[in-house]
């Protein structure tokens, strides 16, 4: 019974972090027990139990948000990916050769996350993101190409979860035109966002594969409106190189 309560606390914590993300960066207690349906005594001791160990923070009387000390566990992490790792110098290369900025990104649970931006000298929108930060899986095309290479039922969950949220008039919000759209992706091998996020953002990404042929991460490049018009085959030649580069050094066999 002991075990059976602790293991409830724990997945309820870990569901009381996972709320918090870059559109949603403070939460009440009513706000979190109706999230999660629990009661608000449960919330409010979860939620005291996490401050206290530094994992939220106190934004006021009423609020919470992350604490600091998950950033020590991110970069914790990153120093610990073996894919992170292996890949940031041919990041570093590819920006180098293309001169834009170049990311990194991996599905984390329900999220697609920026593990790592590097800054060309060509400038792009400051809303590509920085390192860790959490995109809209449809709207980006690091999302893409991670959505695509999931389960029908991930993709669902995926989907309800998060929504088909209007970033721009470009967005994708028609559950069918996403499944089109990423059905042309695993077909052609990488994805586009053509200013689906930000108006005069495009991106271009590729997956990288392990060893059992499995997408682990995306590696993209950005650009603007203008440059993409302009670079666009270009782009996708090198950054699809470049992925399957990396697919191989993961242990990967076209």
């Amino acid at each position: 019974m002991m075990r059976k309560r602790l293991l409830g606390s724990v997945i309820h914590a870990g569901a009381v972090l996972d709320l918090f993300t870059p559109q949603m960066r403070q939460w009440g207690i009513t706000e979190i027990a109706a999230e999660l349906g629990i009661s608000k005594s449960s919330t409010h001791a979860l939620v005291t139990s996490l401050t206290e160990i530094g994992l939220l923070e106190r934004e006021d009387s009423r609020r919470v948000r992350l604490g600091h000390k998950m950033l020590g566990f991110g970069e914790t992490v990153l120093a610990g990916s073996e894919v992170f790792n292996s890949m940031r110098d041919l990041l570093n290369e590819l920006m180098q050769k293309m001169g834009r900025s170049v990311y990194l990104a991996v599905k984390e649970g329900k999220n697609i996350v920026y593990v790592n931006r590097l800054q060309g000298s060509s400038a792009v929108p400051a809303s590509l993101g920085s390192a860790t930060s959490t995109l809209p899986p449809h709207a980006s095309a690091a999302g893409k190409i991670l959505l695509a290479h999931q389960t029908q039922d991930d993709i669902r969950r995926i989907v309800d979860s998060q929504g088909l949220k209007r970033f721009t008039k470009m967005t994708l919000t028609s559950e069918l035109a996403l499944a089109q759209e990423l059905n042309v992706v695993k077909r052609q091998g990488y994805a586009l966002s053509n200013g689906e996020f930000v108006s005069d953002l495009y991106c271009v990404a590729a997956p990288v594969r392990d060893h059992n042929n499995q997408v682990v991460a995306a590696m993209g490049i950005g650009a603007t409106a203008a440059d993409f018009e302009f670079s666009q085959a270009a782009l996708i030649k090198e950054v699809v190189r470049a992925a399957n580069v990396a697919s191989r050094a993961q242990g990967w066999h076209p």
